[in-house]
């Protein structure tokens, strides 16, 4: 009796959530966890047999059934003030509204640095032959900046040895070490986003303000700025992951001026667009793009600088925010991101006039980047 019960209620309610999971607007993109979705995919005797066709349609159901997000953040909520979690989909789950991605740095990292310390090598000795000045720039992450605001008993990585290691291996490049800056001037306003993994402006202010020192030119002073917040809602990379329920989310300012905001040209790939900053990305979750487009496999920006220097940045994103300022200082600015090209860089930069090159990467990505070796 109590069987058939439990199978006239449980039938009724599994068969309507088929039908509502069945009839449920599919997505091909999450603005939530700023990814694609799973597809449905192909069957095929080899891919049945192997399990992949399986595993893919248990990735495309488990992606696309009704009320995800709602689900993704009530169980984020249960199992960190319920159960106690510290972390949330390799997320730490920091104080005062603060989100890290964990960090680890085995061996498999220290020989994937070694590999890039090998490669930058390579291509500046290829620079020095051309009288082309050549920098490396390796900022620190805000899981080591901000390091007080982990939970209780989580340790990080020193990352200040592992950039000064970099450095120390690095022998053809003009080395730029901005942690101890970042470190000071975090103390007195914060310089990293907490709910995203890269820096703030005035986070990249300072690492733009430690490279005109090392390239011996004068840095644009704040005051010939104006700091325009441009969102009060920003939720970055670290919430996309974790799925915090009523996570507070960051603002966005941006520092502009009529070289930033008016350039003679800027390309990203096959866009056009005369400034820095790109306001439609900001009506969604990936804000960060209204620095320099988003991510593009080769950005050319030509300012009214009354200059001859051409400046070829090697990056990756935290590049992108790095632009406003870098700008005021150059003629020509091309960004190149490894990631989506595979040409020879030294071509490239004796073709394009290219005066100086600066590498721009975040520890987090330089031990774990494998594109690096595509630029030789």
């Amino acid at each position: 009796m109590k069987s058939r019960i439990f199978f006239c209620i449980f039938m009724p309610v599994w068969i309507i959530i088929i039908i509502i999971n069945f009839i449920w607007p599919k997505q091909v993109f999450s603005e939530e966890e700023n990814r694609m979705l799973a597809t449905i995919p192909n069957l095929s005797f080899n891919n049945f047999l192997s399990g992949d066709y399986l595993n893919g349609v248990n990735s495309y159901i488990n992606d696309h059934f009704a009320f995800r997000n709602t689900y993704l953040h009530i169980n984020s909520w249960w199992e960190i003030n319920v159960m106690g979690k510290k972390e949330n989909n390799g997320v730490y789950i920091g104080k005062d509204g603060y989100l890290f991605e964990k960090f680890r740095y085995t061996e498999t990292e220290k020989e994937k640095v070694n590999d890039n310390i090998q490669t930058i090598s390579s291509f500046s000795q290829d620079m020095n032959k051309l009288n082309i000045s050549t920098y490396l720039l390796i900022i620190p992450n805000s899981i080591y900046i901000n390091s007080d605001k982990l939970p209780d008993g989580v340790e990080v990585e020193n990352q200040e040895s592992i950039i000064n290691y970099i450095y120390s291996k690095s022998k053809d490049t003009i080395n730029i070490n901005v942690t101890k800056k970042v470190k000071e001037e975090n103390e007195t306003y914060p310089l990293y986003f907490k709910t995203d993994h890269h820096f703030n402006s005035d986070g990249a202010y300072v690492a733009y303000s430690e490279f005109c020192k090392a390239a011996q030119i004068k840095a644009t002073p704040l005051e010939n700025f104006e700091k325009v917040n441009v969102s009060n809602d920003f939720l970055g990379t670290f919430d996309s992951k974790a799925q915090i329920l009523n996570q507070k989310s960051d603002q966005i300012f941006a520092y502009q001026n009529e070289i930033n905001n008016n350039l003679q040209e800027g390309i990203y790939d096959k866009e056009k667009i005369n400034t820095i900053f790109n306001e439609k990305y900001l009506a969604g979750k990936d804000k960060y793009s209204y620095f320099l487009n988003g991510n593009n496999s080769k950005v050319v920006i030509k300012t009214k600088v009354s200059n001859d220097k051409k400046l070829l940045v090697i990056k990756d994103s935290y590049a992108h925010i790095m632009a406003q300022f870098m700008c005021q200082n150059y003629k020509e600015i091309h960004f190149l991101d490894p990631r989506y090209t595979n040409f020879d860089y030294a071509k490239y930069a004796k073709e394009n006039g290219i005066t100086d090159v600066v590498f721009i990467y975040n520890v987090s990505n330089f031990t774990t980047d494998t594109n690096l070796n595509k630029i030789i």
